[in-house]
């Protein structure tokens, strides 16, 4: 199995649904963890599946129409859908928790050197 790298993780009928990038260029649709779809990497690429009775397609949108956070149009049965790519929600509770402790860093080296202008050390 090649390393691979998870572009969207999606919610569909109690099914995980997940766009995987392999290190080797291919694009996969898993469903529930098994592959039910592979295509060589490129925008707009389509992909098909069925769950029951529906038909499932995904495509990657354009970097211009798409937002970074939603880079997927996935429709039910010919109809486009909105759903939400939980990676996404992940990766942006992590930018502010980074942006949290960047703030708490520098708020303390400041505190240090107002500090120590306001009451410097006295030498003997």
């Amino acid at each position: 199995m090649s390393p691979m790298l998870k572009l969207a993780l999606y919610y569909i009928d109690n099914h995980k649904i997940e766009v995987v990038h392999t290190f080797f260029g291919k694009e996969k649709i898993l469903l529930d963890g098994r592959t039910v779809s592979k295509k060589i990497t490129e925008v707009g690429t389509e992909h098909t599946f069925t769950i029951g009775e529906n038909r499932y397609w995904i495509a990657q949108r354009e970097t211009s129409k798409g937002e970074k956070l939603n880079r997927f149009e996935i429709r039910k049965n010919g109809s486009p859908i909105s759903l939400v790519n939980i990676l996404s929600q992940k990766s942006s509770n992590q930018m502010i928790l980074i942006v949290i402790l960047c703030g708490l860093g520098t708020g303390f080296i400041l505190g240090v050197i107002i500090y120590k202008l306001i009451w410097p050390t006295v030498s003997l």
